[in-house]
């Protein structure tokens, strides 16, 4: 079955109806069915922290690779981009950015979907084994991270142009092409497509997705940022209750670490959610661990 014959039946109960799930039920059943997956394979949430501390030390590279390759060493150059040069500088950095950006993203998100894609297959892979996947699809990691930095610097383009127009245009286009690519990443490492095909396989399955996929996940987010806020009450109100300094330091400490760990695992049950969507659309099965009703109810026929 291929992504333009995705589904060849519509989701149906064990009477034969319709499966029909509110978006805040499919929402927690994405959480604690994809937490389940996550349990197993605990050591793909170190691939978001890697990825978060690497990506801190290559721009930290680049801000210093800035001030003396462009900058010469001195922090007064700046003032010389309103020169006939600024624009090609400033769009030649911003790409340079992008794609060191995307790339290490990409890359610690390959080794990801490598891990929990042999899950859903009922196998057990570790963290090695997701580095040698990432490391097998170096160049199209690569390529696939260039195509995304020219798109972003092109949208930078059209906002800076266009003013507030051009920030409209921008945000369009840039939301329709983050869709459309929604299932790239997974296609090419998991699909083994190329850049070209893992293009078009995302674009078939959004289309059989009519968004729900997107909308569900958002219901995700949603739910781990009503947690962060909750967080950020509970802390608000333990540094009222103690206000002594060294308190309010330790609260604030204890906050942050629990808004990073949410963070780490949201992303994380996104990514698996992504992939189990990814594989039923590629080859109609359900994935190990997930109910049909849920995978299903969110691929729907046109």
């Amino acid at each position: 079955m291929d992504t333009q014959t995705l589904v060849s039946e519509s989701s149906t109960g064990a009477a034969g109806g319709t499966v029909k799930l509110g978006k805040f039920a499919a929402s927690k059943m994405i959480l604690t069915e994809s937490w389940a997956i996550l349990k197993q394979d605990k050591e793909v949430m170190w691939f978001p922290v890697l990825s978060a501390l690497v990506a801190s030390f290559a721009l930290l590279m680049l801000i210093i690779g800035y001030y003396i390759v462009v900058l010469g060493n001195n922090i007064d150059a700046l003032s010389e981009n309103g020169s006939e040069q600024g624009p090609v500088v400033m769009y030649g950095t911003l790409l340079v950015f992008y794609l060191v950006t995307f790339f290490i993203t990409n890359y610690f998100q390959a080794g990801m979907l490598t891990i929990i894609a042999a899950r859903l297959k009922g196998q057990n892979l570790g963290f090695k084994d997701g580095i040698r996947g990432a490391n097998k699809n170096l160049g199209k990691l690569f390529l696939w991270s260039l195509v995304s930095a020219t798109v972003g610097v092109i949208l930078k383009v059209i906002e800076d142009r266009g003013k507030v127009f051009g920030t409209i245009v921008s945000f369009v286009l840039g939301a329709a092409w983050n869709i459309l690519t929604f299932f790239s990443l997974p296609a090419l490492i998991v699909g083994e497509a190329s850049i070209t095909d893992s293009f078009k396989e995302s674009a078939a399955i959004i289309r059989k997705t009519w968004g729900e996929a997107i909308i569900v996940n958002f219901g995700v987010g949603l739910i781990m940022g009503l947690f962060v806020f909750a967080v950020m009450i509970v802390a608000a109100a333990l540094c009222f209750v103690f206000p002594t300094p060294v308190a309010i330091a330790i609260i604030l400490g204890l906050g942050l670490i629990t808004i990073v760990a949410a963070s780490v695992v949201s992303s994380t049950l996104g990514v698996i959610f992504k992939l189990a969507l990814y594989e039923y659309a590629k080859t109609g099965t359900i994935p190990t661990g997930f109910s049909a009703a849920l995978v299903q109810g969110a691929i729907q026929k046109k």
